[in-house]
């Protein structure tokens, strides 16, 4: 059962592919924390938000939430992850920070509050006023 009691998973799983982080995913997501964040994952270029709908799909409990970072070349690739040929693959991917929150525990409004904080929507001086 998921609770809003010190219920977190962080796990730096890479860098690893997206489809060899399949099954560490799944491990972590089993575990149905209120919030799991998963970092290092690589995904194609171009492909953060299909990745993102089919987490959703996946795991409809929580929201999905993808920040993608820098670029690596996946020629120079060593855990033997292979990229289908989906035409969002050009040898390129972004190392990313995969973040699941759960619907249980957050709220819509707070859902959007947390996402903005996480990724830097809001001014400092919102952000200030929000910790009073």
């Amino acid at each position: 059962q998921t609770s809003a009691t010190g219920n977190v998973i962080s796990w730096n799983l890479g860098p690893l592919g997206i489809h060899a982080a399949q099954p560490y995913i799944a491990q972590a997501m089993r575990k149905k924390a209120a919030i799991v964040m998963l970092q290092e994952i690589r995904i194609p270029r171009g492909s953060k938000f299909r990745v993102q709908r089919d987490f959703r799909r996946k795991y409809p409990e929580y929201e999905c939430y993808i920040a993608a970072g820098s670029d690596v070349d996946l020629v120079a690739d060593t855990d033997g992850d292979q990229i289908p040929s989906d035409g969002y693959n050009d040898g390129r991917a972004h190392i990313t920070v995969v973040t699941f929150l759960h619907k249980r525990v957050f709220r819509p409004k707070t859902l959007e509050i947390i996402i903005d904080l996480l990724f830097g929507f809001f001014p400092i001086n919102m952000i200030i006023s929000l910790k009073k």
